[in-house]
């Protein structure tokens, strides 16, 4: 276990290095003193995959606050149409309410630009997506795509990584994909302090009133979020949010490394 933790630990450094600024985590520990590296989000061309309306605010919605702040663009997609699961508003449908959440969240991020790709929600496996998802890809051209990390728990979070391997065949693109954390924490090699975008990412969280009330998400993410922060030394930070950043072609990599029988 001890040497695979190295070998986790320097392949996820070299990879996520181009990207980042310093390192924070464990300092004490020779092993683990560049694992992770806390990175500033700039003014990068963005695409987000949620396969659920609100998963894009408890992955990563502080460090897409970041962004925007910073002038980058930043567009979302939402990959499943919403409709198993939560409380639908009076006279409205659960997809409709949902949709609606979605707008209001990416308003308070300061978020422009969303698609809704409608995948039946709890089968984003199997839904045949590949090529509206590459022509998204296509038209943006963008430097950085967050999705769920592929160890994630849930199927549909699972899903998007295939997903976006797939659209990505064959084009040629080559973005920086930072897989992001939801319900199942990852191992980490970058590390994104929010104190300064805590606020708006709980404001936009506010907006998924048919979430919150079966769970009270917040406060979940809040205490992973502040768990994260023990990455920081002195104290510098109270709340991080945390990625796996890696190239597509390593990220598809370890992706079909990890799905191999």
């Amino acid at each position: 276990m001890r040497s695979l933790s190295k070998f986790l630990l320097k392949t996820f450094s070299r990879a996520a290095r181009p990207y980042l600024k310093s390192y924070g985590l464990l300092q004490t520990a020779k092993v683990f003193n560049k694992s992770a590296l806390v990175w500033e989000p700039g003014a990068e061309s963005v695409l987000v995959l949620a396969p659920h309306m609100d998963d894009e605010v408890i992955g990563c919605g502080g460090t897409l606050a970041k962004h925007i702040a910073r002038g980058a663009s930043v567009t979302v997609a939402y990959l499943t149409d919403g409709a198993a699961g939560g409380v639908a508003e009076p006279g409205s449908t659960l997809r409709a309410t949902r949709k609606r959440e979605a707008h209001l969240a990416l308003s308070a991020l300061g978020i422009p630009h969303s698609h809704f790709l409608d995948a039946a929600d709890g089968h984003l496996m199997s839904a045949p997506l590949a090529e509206k998802l590459r022509a998204i890809l296509l038209g943006g051209r963008f430097d950085l795509v967050y999705l769920p990390f592929f160890l994630e728990e849930h199927p549909d979070h699972r899903a998007a990584s295939a997903l976006l391997l797939d659209a990505a065949r064959g084009t040629g693109l080559t973005p920086q994909c930072l897989g992001y954390e939801i319900w199942t924490p990852l191992f980490p090699n970058c590390l994104v302090n929010i104190d300064a975008t805590l606020e708006a990412k709980l404001g936009a969280l506010k907006h998924y009133r048919s979430q919150l009330a079966e769970s009270d998400y917040a406060h979940t993410q809040l205490g992973l979020n502040a768990y994260r922060s023990a990455a920081f030394l002195g104290g510098t930070c109270r709340h991080a949010e945390a990625f796996c950043s890696l190239p597509l072609e390593r990220y598809r990599e370890m992706h079909d490394a990890y799905r191999r029988p």
